[in-house]
């Protein structure tokens, strides 16, 4: 419904998903063809800015949103339920073998909305 005015169509909304690595760019040391990986909210930063440099990517000016957004290139993010989705491996993470994707998605979004900011502050104990 666009109530907020920001959303860009077409879109395929969708976050805090969990998919199988098919393909890798040159660069990328931490995954290979195949793991089973988790993504969150955002897809990509600058990475040269005060809080990317400060592991902050939330307030980074040019932060990338997994969906309603714009990569680098100018093709739009299409978001978790897309066929595909391309992200920076600073913003993957690897699913622990045997844990079932339904249970690990969930994770990726009310798990570190807690987790984070508890780790954050000093309150891991």
């Amino acid at each position: 419904k666009n109530d907020l005015g920001m959303s860009n169509y077409p879109m395929v909304p969708g976050h805090e998903v969990v998919g199988e690595v098919v393909e890798v760019g040159s660069g990328v040391s931490k995954f290979t063809l195949g793991d089973i990986v988790g993504v969150g909210c955002l897809v990509g930063c600058c990475g040269g800015c005060g809080p990317c440099e400060r592991d902050l990517e939330q307030y980074c000016p040019k932060k990338i949103w997994s969906y309603n957004d714009v990569y680098i290139d100018g093709q739009s993010t299409q978001g978790g339920f897309a066929k595909a989705t391309v992200v920076h491996q600073k913003f993957v993470v690897k699913i622990p073998e045997g844990m079932a994707v339904e249970q690990a998605a969930p994770l990726l979004c009310a798990g570190v909305t807690v987790y984070s900011p508890l780790s954050h502050f000093g309150l891991k104990r």
